[in-house]
């Protein structure tokens, strides 16, 4: 089984506000995401776990929320340190997996048919980057062999070193859909993703 990991513990610092919390057609950004990741869930990908802030009232109200969808959820009390953190504090509590599909809190608009493809496409030697157009975007699949390496990431680079250290399990997935690409930064976005979200439910 392929394990999913939402990582939604950032700070939102260019945002201004926690964007997760920003609604998007009468729903929250994070909680939108998540639903497109649960839609993609079938025998390849079991299951799919929010890796969100250090716990505090507000956390866990958000982790109730999620749950209800169907998410799991985990509380990652170095978060704050960067990105990297809480995608190994993801891979310590998924252990015994084929391998991690790592994605975005912040991306709305893409397709469960590509969140799905790519979790088809790894295997437990392999690295699969979705691409559309050539440009790499998310999620990011890492078979098993990589879970040691997963595990000592730190700060705010994510798995770049993994990627740089393994060009050669690098598998590219060419994927025809605009919403791999796209995350909300600033405010003014949220309008852009309105649109994006319609046309991939179309």
């Amino acid at each position: 089984m392929i394990q999913g990991l939402l990582l939604a513990a950032g700070r939102s610092q260019r945002f201004g506000s926690d964007k997760r919390l920003a609604m998007l057609d009468g729903e929250a950004l994070l909680l939108r995401t998540a639903k497109r990741w649960l839609q993609a869930r079938d025998e390849t990908l079991g299951d799919v776990l929010v890796v969100l802030r250090a716990a505090d009232p507000a956390e866990r109200e958000l982790a109730s929320r999620l749950r209800d969808l169907g998410a799991s959820t985990t509380f990652c009390a170095e978060a704050h340190l960067g990105m990297a953190h809480s995608l190994a504090w993801g891979v310590l509590q998924s252990p015994g997996v084929d391998g991690w599909l790592v994605g975005l809190g912040d991306m709305p608009a893409l397709q469960p048919q590509s969140i799905r493809a790519v979790a088809h496409a790894l295997h437990p030697e392999g690295i699969v980057l979705p691409t559309r157009d050539g440009l790499r975007g998310h999620p990011v699949g890492f078979g098993s062999a990589f879970g040691g390496e997963l595990l000592t990431l730190q700060g705010d680079h994510g798995a770049r070193r993994v990627l740089q250290a393994h060009r050669d399990a690098l598998h590219w997935l060419e994927l025809d859909d605009p919403g791999l690409l796209f995350d909300i930064d600033q405010p003014e976005q949220l309008r852009q993703a309105a649109k994006r979200v319609e046309r991939a439910a179309d």
